[in-house]
């Protein structure tokens, strides 16, 4: 994650600033936005240039059911790493681009590090808008590349959206069509388009396999029945028979099911739609503008806990045509609360109850009657709070300032709630590729704000170590280990004498609780670095510890799929296929810098090349070495060979062991245990000085993971007791 600075964002002159008692914690930074006043329908922030801030997009353009002027797409980049303020660079960064732009989205499409940029155009006067970041050699400034990129087709779009719905760690997208008429007619299909992961698109409507309907608005990712993909959701303007939304089902692979009969209204007036867990039951509920009539309200969904895909509305709160839901835990008691942007009133909070329900919370706003027409949440100032960007249209024009309300409030303090993770299968073979679900305090488009990593490492066996408690002390105090080792604490002392080990190491809450005389506690270490840790009862007495951790783990940035906070993380074998034991751990950290790390798993593993041999030793290190490799199928059952090369005279010897050594003998190092497991076997050797030897794996599944060591080796009749070696080869079973 890139540096941050925390600076104050500079009040302009003539702001409108709350009263003492802040009762209004979001106050309106009046002339914070440079440029003119525009019709805008969408607003965006990332940070462009990875300075540390975020910047804004917004989407501008005229026309509410039919084509108006087209306008400059907008980028406003944050200056606080220099003065603070903001600086309107939109022809400098993008280019002269004008749009009927209905919504603007942005994901790292190459899985370079660099933000790019998509703006949804309506009304089928202009193809999908792609920006693509140049990246390091001019951070922030884009290309205009949508078309050599695969989108060569205008289509009446309310929106789009970023995600990887395939899970091949790329980001792929949908763009919503509402067909020749933006809110009536027959309607249209979305479009489905895949990645290559070069940033280069193809469609796929087969794949989608979506149905026609009229007037979308609006594109939402979640996993909705919990089987670890990206389900989608597609928010409409329009009753569509009374199956108003898109709701379709993946199958992993990026094949979609149509399921939208499983939510059943007559509601037409939806513009928008926020994805998010509402009742803390860890499926992913909705929250709607216009749940019916102009009233806002939540969809419970209730896959948890009867395992079917069904809806059911909550109760409706008066709204008046609203536009807009940003989910945001204003008040910082972890549940999703939600912003509603309205056009036809002041915008609002409604904060959350935890269990579904929602009220207006008056005041939290300043009161300004404008005409909000989308919204998003981002701490633009990096103080540790969320502050809210408000966007203005269609009508009272004399507010179309779009605006900044920054959060006088408490800084997040929050750290991400890890959900739920997927864990890696005992016997499965690298690159191993495991997702995660977490919630934090701001969801809006699919953005949370969230980072993820792993921490893991691939060694030979498990490793152990021990602490033991004399007296006071932790013995040894500072205790020194390789990634991927489970540290064992027990209680030596005699009766009564009660001890804890307690994480003081921020991220890290192991707690052994009371540990009595003879009880111990475990846990993994894979990160490397310095893991403080304390006695409760005893800390006064200076009983404190550490736990050194060696560099040698490898880390691998979460890929943030794209919606309801997943997060994706591919592990490939740092051993080179010679570990048999994958030790890992996943850590997320927010914008505010809140981390929360999921325990470590430990699981045995098959190996992670595609060939489990792994050849390895000295090389020709005598005049008489001999080359080695296998080939063929290591599973139970299969059958395999193992080559010789070099060979200069007949009467090879094949030499097995389940005892890796490293002895120095015959002229050579032997790296099987060659007086202890040896297994002749005559060759006559092929011609070339090749030699073959045909073996089976026993159809056992129990050897799944075993790794046997395997040399050749054969007499020198031209020395005196001379003896010529391969290198070693090692034979791993897979699964």
């Amino acid at each position: 994650m890139s540096i941050r600075f925390s600076l104050a964002l500079p009040v302009a002159a003539g702001a409108l600033l709350a009263g003492p008692s802040f009762a209004q914690q979001f106050v309106f930074q009046n002339g914070a936005i440079p440029g003119p006043n525009r019709w805008t329908e969408g607003v965006e922030c990332a940070d462009v240039d990875n300075d540390g801030d975020l910047d804004i997009f917004f989407a501008d353009s005229d026309g509410f059911a039919s084509a108006g002027a087209k306008r400059q797409n907008v980028l406003i980049i944050n200056r606080l790493e220099v003065a603070g303020g903001f600086a309107d660079e939109s022809l400098a960064r993008l280019g002269n681009r004008q749009s009927n732009a209905k919504s603007v989205d942005t994901g790292d499409i190459q899985g370079d590090g660099w933000v790019d940029a998509m703006y949804a155009n309506a009304f089928n006067t202009d193809l999908p808008f792609l920006y693509v970041n140049q990246g390091a050699g001019n951070p922030g400034f884009f290309n205009f590349e949508g078309v050599a990129r695969g989108f060569t087709t205008a289509y009446s779009s309310g929106c789009s959206n970023f995600g990887d719905l395939d899970n091949d760690g790329d980001l792929d997208v949908i763009i919503s069509d509402s067909g020749a008429s933006y809110l009536g007619g027959a309607g249209d299909r979305p479009h489905l388009f895949f990645n290559d992961g070069n940033g280069f698109f193809t469609e796929n409507a087969t794949a989608l396999g979506a149905p026609i309907k009229r007037a979308h608005m609006d594109v939402q990712y979640a996993d909705i029945d919990q089987d670890w993909d990206l389900d989608f959701i597609g928010f409409n303007r329009n009753s569509n028979g009374g199956a108003p939304h898109y709701v379709m089902l993946n199958d992993g692979a990026g094949n979609f099911t149509d399921t939208s009969a499983t939510y059943a209204s007559n509601s037409g007036n939806v513009y928008e739609g926020e994805v998010g867990d509402l009742d803390g039951d860890t499926d992913m509920d909705w929250f709607l503008v216009s749940l019916n009539g102009f009233n806002d309200g939540p969809v419970r969904n209730n896959f948890i806990p009867n395992g079917t895909l069904s809806f059911t509305n909550g109760n409706a709160i008066s709204g008046s045509d609203d536009n807009e839901v940003v989910l945001l835990d204003y008040d910082n008691d972890g549940d999703f609360d939600a912003i509603i942007g309205s056009l036809g009133n002041t915008d609002k909070m409604l904060r959350a109850n935890g269990l579904g329900g929602f009220t207006v919370a008056g005041g939290t706003f300043t009161s300004i009657s404008d005409s909000t027409l989308d919204a998003t949440t981002a701490d633009l100032d990096n103080d540790g709070d969320y502050d809210v960007i408000f966007a203005q249209g269609e009508s009272n024009s004399a507010q179309w300032n779009n605006k900044i309300y920054t959060n006088q409030g408490a800084a997040d303090a929050i750290a991400p709630v890890i959900v739920r993770e997927e864990d890696v299968q005992a016997g499965s073979s690298g690159p191993w590729v495991v997702r995660g679900q977490v919630r934090d305090q701001a969801m809006d488009d699919g953005i949370s704000w969230v980072s993820a990593e792993a921490d893991y490492t691939v060694t030979t066996g498990a490793l152990t170590a021990s602490v033991t408690t004399s007296g006071f002390t932790f013995v040894p105090q500072v205790l020194n280990v390789a990634p991927g080792t489970t540290v064992t604490w027990t209680n030596t002392d005699g009766a009564p004498m009660v001890h804890t080990v307690t994480s003081s190491t921020t991220g890290y809450d192991f707690n052994s609780g009371n540990l009595a005389s003879g009880q111990s506690f475990s846990y993994t270490f894979v990160r490397p670095g310095v893991y403080d840790y304390f006695c409760i009862p005893h800390e006064q007495f200076g009983m404190t510890g550490q736990v050194v951790v060696s560099a040698g783990a490898s880390n691998v940035d979460g890929f943030d799929m794209g919606g309801g906070g997943m997060y994706r993380f591919e592990m490939s074998d740092d051993s080179g296929g010679a570990g048999d034991t994958l030790v890992y751990e996943r850590r997320y950290t927010d914008w505010a810098g809140n981390v929360s790390v999921s325990p470590a798993q430990s699981v045995s593993v098959g190996g992670g090349g595609p060939v489990p041999f792994l050849v390895y030793g000295t090389g020709a290190s005598a005049a008489n070495y001999m080359s080695i490799s296998g080939a063929g199928s290591t599973q139970p059952g299969g059958a395999f060979t193992v080559t010789t090369t070099g060979v200069t005279q007949a009467g090879v010897i094949l030499i097995t062991s389940l005892n890796q050594v490293n002895v120095v003998a015959f002229g050579g190092v032997m790296l099987a245990d060659y007086f202890n497991q040896v297994i002749p076997q005559a060759f006559v050797p092929a011609a070339g000085g090749v030699a073959i030897s045909n073996g089976v794996v026993p159809n056992n599944p129990a050897l799944i993971g075993l790794q046997v060591y395997m040399q050749t080796g054969i007499s020198d009749a031209t020395q005196a007791g001379g003896f010529g070696l391969s290198d070693g080869l090692q034979l791993t079973v897979f699964p």
